[in-house]
């Protein structure tokens, strides 16, 4: 009996102490997990973007809009009468088969690229020998502080019968312009001492604005909504085209209105 007794308390102390040993070890094994943080907030694409209006003009306004070659030519919309065209800033011949209106901003960038590539070659190939009738407009933009001032000294310099150094002068001075304001400046730099005055008298006079105002409207009427934008007139049909056309596509389309019986 005392063996017995001796081998059972052996036995019992041997189950003590193991489970001494392992009941830690279960206890950490089957202790839950601990709470995952939760997840960082993703941004939702799909959520509506507010643009101001600024900005949405200025994406339909594009300060430098290019047309490139594969660009669509004009379509014929209804037919339309030329309204009040200012001899003094339209070239060539009244009786060309082809009337182009130009809606042009002096402080736009692409109506610079227009004027310094294709009307150049415009003007010698098709205006001055009686093709073409090239018509100015003045479609100064409100996002241009100095557009309309440009206008009203490119207008008064018209009626000297001065327009053309004073585009030039604009369009190529017009990074410079358009930093510091000075338009009187830069038109001083073209004219004569005598020549400047008048211009000036002209621009302080007021009678020019509505000239201006005249030329904006005509653009609406037209819907034109960037500048530059060339309007054509052919037979009856009015084509306009939004942007800066190339020589080579102004060429090509004149050509076809040109081809057409």
């Amino acid at each position: 009996m005392n063996r017995r007794r001796i081998l059972a308390a052996i036995i019992s102390v041997t189950v003590l102490i193991l489970g001494a040993l392992f009941l830690p070890s279960l206890h950490k094994t089957l202790a839950p997990p601990s709470p995952a943080p939760p997840p960082a907030p993703v941004p939702n694409s799909a959520a509506p973007t507010t643009v101001s209006a600024t900005a949405e003009r200025a994406r339909t306004l594009p300060a430098a809009p290019l047309a490139t070659e594969a660009a669509p030519l004009p379509r014929p919309q209804a037919a339309a009468a030329l309204q009040d065209v200012d001899p003094h800033k339209a070239f060539g011949s009244k009786n060309a088969p082809v009337v182009v209106e130009e809606f042009s901003d002096y402080q736009c960038p692409a109506c610079k690229t227009l004027y310094t590539t294709t009307n150049r070659l415009l003007m010698d190939n098709y205006v001055s020998t009686g093709k073409v009738y090239l018509i100015h407009r003045d479609f100064p933009l409100a996002m241009h502080a100095y557009s309309r001032i440009a206008a009203r000294y490119a207008r008064a310099a018209a009626d000297l019968g001065k327009i053309e150094p004073v585009e030039q002068a604009l369009f190529q001075n017009q990074e410079k312009w358009e930093q510091t304001g000075d338009v009187d400046g830069t038109v001083a730099g073209v004219l004569s001492a005598p020549e400047m005055n008048k211009v000036r008298a002209l621009v302080k006079g007021g009678t020019l604005e509505p000239l201006i105002d005249k030329d904006f409207a005509l653009g609406q009427m037209y819907r034109v909504n960037q500048t530059p934008t060339t309007v054509f007139h052919y037979k009856g049909q009015v084509m306009p085209y939004p942007g800066v056309m190339t020589y080579d596509t102004m060429k090509q389309f004149i050509e076809q209105l040109l081809a057409q019986k």
